[in-house]
């Protein structure tokens, strides 16, 4: 009898991203110039696009990953929801469309 398929691993590669994308802003943070319109927009375009990432990352877990275990395990309930991520994604589109507004009237 042939022995049974490893599982592919969906957690190393996207977890790896995730927390990659942390580390790349913790040093972001250090270098960017608040001050500075174009460095502050460049800032919040970049985290914007990032947090929309993480949403990505969070539906698709919750869609297909969260699924399986279900299946498997009938006692997982709801353990993997939003984390506030909507939340913060509208605050940082919302920072980002006025600092676009206020970088016109100037």
């Amino acid at each position: 009898m042939a022995p049974f398929p490893d599982e592919v691993d969906v957690f190393t590669g996207p977890h790896w991203r995730m927390k990659q994308l942390v580390g790349l802003y913790c040093e972001k943070l250090s270098k960017t110039n608040f001050s500075n319109n174009n460095d502050f927009r460049s800032f919040l375009q970049s985290l914007c696009a990032t947090f929309k990432e993480f949403k990505m990352h969070e539906q698709i877990e919750n869609e297909y990953i969260i699924g399986l275990l279900q299946q498997r395990c009938c006692t997982v309930y709801n353990v993997h929801s939003d984390n506030k991520l909507s939340e913060m994604l509208s605050l940082f589109e919302k920072g980002l469309h006025n600092v676009k507004v206020n970088m016109h009237r100037l």
